[in-house]
């Protein structure tokens, strides 16, 4: 059975290839969007952007970009020529391209960059780009490893750039108002939150289809492996890099990223106290290094634990994220969140069943119980409350639109590094725990993970 079942993958992991090459050749609708924040006549300061990683993200966000008022698209470089043809393709006009994301640097006409390569490149090119004067959109995580984090945030505050970090997360539609109800003491004490992400489909595990015009003629894969280990010509590890530890940390730092930022947003915390996370790969038995299925726990000063769980094996819906209180229960979408008002129900007649019936009665008596041995003054019942977002602004769109105010006004960004470094500081937590197969702490005096 398991054959079979690892044939079956293995064929449509095939099929999934050609229906890539099928879709390409066919070809998509182009255009930018419609812009939001539309100037009506009021001149507004353009922001000129360059794009260094143009695949799947980066491509989002071009297209993000390009419906924000003001913000014009400039260039684009990438190690793959196909990529830039899309970019050409999307855009209008078309910006310049390039497979040297230097000459994006180098440009006297572009105001910001936006980072969106394997996180084994974004401290160099963030550090390259904020000395040449540019301000920095990196997409999550910031960090390829914890010990990273510093360095992002002293160069940051040596250039005085704005520099935002991509975890769209933060900028869903009723991010703002949970973060309020869950801190108006609605939920009463939350001591366990609980986030997961799953997903069931090839692409979902990052067997993204390899392009058939894909060669050394159209890759530059000795750019792309940049400071990593040297490797022969490898598709797979350029298309499909999240499967491998030399430039991702798989699903901690890639999924678990979303959801421990936004619970450091809605719990108003940023900093862990310890980890302890196991995984393995029990699916995809194949060529990939990273876990396929990974649960944690985050353990919290403030006094909450956070339960985080990702299998690449079942696609279940859910919410994201589920914060129990004392008081009550609070499932959160991002988009919208639902409160289930659950206070303390007293019921005395399991514990009590035991007793002679003079005794519960007089226990009864005391406590001021009804029939059912419960307080006569008890929690009414109530029904669930849902809360939906007002606006219909997509969040990718929402993150880059508050970056790109904060340019125009010199303001700060709403995820800045120091909170992009915490975020991605308890995936790395995790992925030193499930190495390791013991827990491990931060220490907040010397500002390092202790294995």
């Amino acid at each position: 059975m398991a054959a079979d079942s690892s044939m079956n993958r293995r064929e449509f992991l095939r099929k999934s290839t050609l229906l890539a090459a099928a879709a390409s050749a066919v070809g998509t609708a182009t255009g930018a969007g419609a812009q939001i924040n539309s100037t009506a006549g009021i001149s507004i300061k353009p922001v000129r952007l360059g794009f260094i990683g143009v695949g799947i993200r980066g491509t989002l966000l071009m297209e993000a970009a390009s419906g924000i008022a003001g913000a014009q698209i400039v260039a684009a470089s990438d190690c793959y020529k196909g990529h830039l043809d899309r970019a050409q393709e999307l855009m209008s006009p078309p910006p310049a391209v390039t497979g040297d994301y230097t000459e994006i640097m180098s440009r006297a006409d572009i105001d910001a960059v936006v980072i969106a390569t394997p996180d084994h490149w974004h401290l160099k090119m963030t550090q390259d780009a904020l000395a040449a004067g540019k301000h920095v959109y990196i997409e999550k995580p910031m960090t390829h490893s914890w010990e990273q984090g510093e360095a992002f945030i002293a160069a940051v505050e040596k250039s005085g750039k704005v520099a935002q970090v991509g975890s769209q997360y933060m900028s869903m539609g009723c991010a703002k108002r949970a973060a309020e109800f869950i801190r108006s003491g609605r939920l009463g004490q939350v001591t366990l939150v609980e986030g997961k992400i799953h997903r069931n489909s090839s692409a979902g595990a990052w067997y993204y289809p390899v392009p058939p015009d894909a060669s050394p003629s159209t890759v530059d894969f000795k750019r792309f492996l940049g400071s990593a280990t040297p490797r022969d010509f490898d598709l797979r590890r350029f298309f499909q890099w999240r499967l491998y530890w030399d430039y991702s940390g798989g699903l901690p730092t890639d999924l678990f990223v979303h959801l421990i930022t936004a619970t450091h947003q809605l719990m108003g915390v940023q900093e862990p106290d310890s980890v302890f996370s196991f995984g393995d790969i029990y699916h995809w038995k194949n060529y990939r290094e990273v876990p396929d299925q990974m649960t944690s726990m985050v353990k919290y000063p403030e006094g909450f634990v956070l339960r985080l769980t990702s299998t690449s094996s079942n696609g279940h819906p859910g919410p994201l994220l589920t914060f129990y209180g004392s008081e009550g229960t609070l499932e959160y979408n991002g988009g919208s969140f639902t409160f289930f008002h659950e206070p303390r129900d007293e019921s005395f007649g399991y514990s009590t069943h035991s007793w002679p019936k003079a005794t519960t009665a007089r226990f009864r008596e005391l406590m001021n119980l009804n029939d059912r041995l419960t307080p006569l003054n008890g929690p009414e019942a109530a029904e669930p409350v849902e809360y939906k977002s007002p606006g219909d602004e997509d969040s990718t769109r929402a993150h880059m639109r508050d970056w790109i105010e904060a340019i125009r006004t010199g303001g700060k960004p709403i995820e800045d590094v120091r909170f992009g470094h915490h975020a991605a500081l308890v995936g790395h937590m995790c992925n030193l725990s499930y190495k390791s197969g013991k827990p491990v702490k931060w220490n907040k005096t010397t500002r390092k993970v202790e294995v």
